[in-house]
Parts: C-alpha cells; sequence; structure tokens
C-alpha cells in the first residue's frame, strides 16, 4: 500500500499550522476575500488528508473536510447572498464561483459526511451573472452534481445521459479533461439509476484515470494518496444504497461511510 513518508506528513502538517492561522487572522482584519476563503479551503482539504494518512480519528479527519467546504461555501455566498454580511455584489469576483470551485466543495463536504452542507453549497452554486462557463464536460457535470444533491434526480440524469452520449461518441485518445470528466459521470450516473456495476465501473474508470495525476502534478502532495473525488462518489453511493467494490489506495475504506 503505498504510504506518505514521516517526514511528508510533519511538512504537510507544518503548512497547515502555519498558513491557516494566516487566512483566519486576514479574515477576522476585514480584509478577507473570496479568493482568502477558497485558498484557505484547500488548505482545510490538505489537512484532513493529512489527519487521514497520519491515522488521527475520522471524526477529525471528517470536521476538516467540513472546515474546507464551508470555506467554498463562503465564497458563493459573498457573491449570490444578499444576506451575507460580507455580500459582494457587483464587486463579487467570479472567478472564485467557477465549476470547478463548486465541486471541489461539494467534494469536500462528501467526504465529510455531511449532506446537508453539501445541499447547502449545491443550492448557491449556479450559472455566472456573466454567462461565463468553462468547457461543457465540466460544467455539465458540475450542474448535475449540483441537481443530484438538491434531489433533483431528472435533471441531473438528463445532463448526465447527455455528456456520456457524446463522449462515447467521441472518445478521448488521451488522459484528457474530457475523459476525466466522463469517469465521474459515469459513476453518477450509477447512483442516480441505483446501477451498482455501473457505478463501481466509473469509481475504477475514475482511480486508474487518477493515477496520471497522482505520479505526475500532484506526486509527493498529499492529494497523491487519495483521490478526491472518488471517496465523494463513494460516500454519495453508500448514501443511496449502493456498495464501492473498488479495491484501490487512493479510494481507502477508512473514507468511506458505512452503510
Amino acid at each position: 500500500m503505498n504510504q506518505p513518508k514521516s517526514m511528508q506528513i510533519e511538512h504537510w502538517f507544518a503548512f497547515a499550522d502555519k498558513w491557516i492561522p494566516r487566512k483566519k487572522e486576514k479574515i477576522a482584519s476585514g480584509e478577507g476575500k473570496q479568493a482568502t476563503y477558497t485558498s484557505l479551503a484547500l488548505i482545510h482539504a490538505s489537512l484532513a488528508r493529512t489527519k487521514f494518512l497520519n491515522g488521527d480519528p475520522i471524526d477529525e479527519v471528517r470536521a476538516e473536510f467540513a472546515r474546507a467546504a464551508r470555506a467554498i461555501l463562503k465564497s458563493f455566498t459573498m457573491a449570490y447572498d444578499e444576506t451575507d454580511p460580507n455580500y459582494q455584489g457587483k464587486k463579487a469576483d467570479l472567478s472564485c464561483n467557477s465549476e470547478t470551485i463548486a465541486i471541489r466543495g461539494f467534494n469536500y463536504s462528501l467526504m465529510a459526511a455531511d449532506f446537508n452542507l453539501s445541499a447547502e453549497l449545491a443550492k448557491w452554486f449556479q450559472t455566472r451573472p456573466d454567462d461565463v462557463k468553462m468547457d461543457v464536460e465540466v460544467n455539465r457535470y458540475a450542474h448535475a452534481l449540483k441537481h443530484a444533491l438538491l434531489g433533483e434526480h431528472q435533471q441531473a440524469s438528463v445532463l448526465l445521459k447527455t455528456q456520456r452520449e457524446a463522449y462515447e461518441a467521441k472518445p478521448s485518445k488521451r488522459n484528457d479533461y474530457r475523459k476525466n470528466y466522463y469517469t465521474l459521470s459515469t459513476a453518477l450516473y450509477g447512483i442516480l439509476e441505483k446501477d451498482e456495476a455501473l457505478f463501481n465501473e466509473g469509481l475504477q474508470l475514475q482511480v486508474v484515470f487518477y493515477q496520471g495525476d497522482a505520479r505526475g502534478e500532484l506526486k509527493d502532495t498529499d492529494e497523491e494518496f487519495i483521490c478526491d473525488y472518488a471517496v465523494a462518489l463513494g460516500n454519495l453511493g453508500i448514501k443511496y444504497g449502493l456498495k464501492v467494490t473498488v479495491a484501490h489506495d487512493t479510494l481507502p475504506k477508512g473514507l468511506l461511510i458505512q452503510a
């Protein structure tokens, strides 16, 4: 089993110990921007992974993932919730409300096993007022996951079916973003259809795809050892009554909820 070295874990803990207080001080001083919260989210998520890899109690791990998700949520309420004391209105930094940032927040909340938090974030994620969108594959998956978390299964299924059909008509020959979102869409579609085999097929495709990142740009980081996307969808599938049968180092059983 692939495990980090103790010196790596110590380094990741030290990074979190240094930067979380600095981000919180900036927020407390009134200088916290949306980007402050999204960067804080990444650090809390890193700390959550590190605590898990260090063998810390799962409740502590999930609490850190929840803090990460709430920081993402704050970036969205700052942009869209007029009752938020830090509401930005037309000054909102919409780059902090992108599809990929929302997906990270969804992942963190699902890894925290906090489905109410998932739904709260899903409520605020929306098409940007300036109508700027990421690639269609990313956009479809983000909105499909939003609908799934809100219990809007029909809307989610339509998006996922379209996504899968488009990819299968012209599959990618490379390990690119299109293939990535196809694997995720397959797993999520399996969840909504309550098709356990399809769900696990998608998870297996994802963890295999993720190895390219784990051995590449994510090597020697805490993300090398844990695939957030697979864990998040694994927990969502379990909540829907499905079993995770995929066995892979980056999909640790200890991060999955009990049926």
